[in-house]
């Protein structure tokens, strides 16, 4: 039987799992000082605001796909005014959440089994969202290693999810 919240319980179990890892990016975010989001550990690696900024335009390409059923990077929303603070920041990424769940919790069952094309590859909607949550966790990798080269604390959580030292 599916969740009440989600045509499939394996939506809810992956909304589960987002939430504790996006939970993991406003906990890094909010404990961010100000003066380093411009920080960037070397040349082309776009600094803290522009990463945080970048997760953000991936997963609403990943929204997009839901309605779409094609992944399209080239859509990237780019939205570089919610750089400028970290409550934008956050208010961005809220936003974007809400509109995951809203567009999971519609789709019903038949839009629960639907694929999602990926450059000629057909992924199952659990798949197309399995990369969203790696996307996700990739740029954690990234942000502790910001942390470690700028001597930032990294929060609570974060020592307890990924048992950094």
């Amino acid at each position: 039987m599916a969740d009440e919240k989600y045509p499939a319980p394996e939506l809810a179990q992956w909304a589960e799992d987002w939430g504790q890892t996006r939970g993991l990016t406003y906990d890094l975010l909010r404990a961010l000082p100000p003066a380093v989001l411009n920080f960037s550990p070397a040349a082309g690696f776009g600094p803290l605001s522009r990463q945080i900024r970048h997760v953000g335009d991936i997963q609403a390409c990943y929204l997009a796909a839901l309605e779409t059923g094609r992944m399209d990077f080239t859509s990237q929303p780019r939205q570089r005014k919610v750089e400028q603070s970290k409550e934008h920041l956050e208010g961005y990424l809220q936003a974007l959440d809400a509109s995951l769940r809203e567009a999971l919790r519609g789709l019903g069952t038949e839009g629960a089994a639907r694929v999602i094309q990926w450059d000629g590859e057909q992924l199952s909607l659990l798949r197309h969202l399995i990369r969203l949550l790696q996307h996700e966790t990739l740029h954690h990798g990234m942000w502790a290693i910001y942390a470690g080269v700028a001597d930032l604390p990294l929060p609570p959580s974060w020592h307890a999810a990924w048992r950094l030292g």
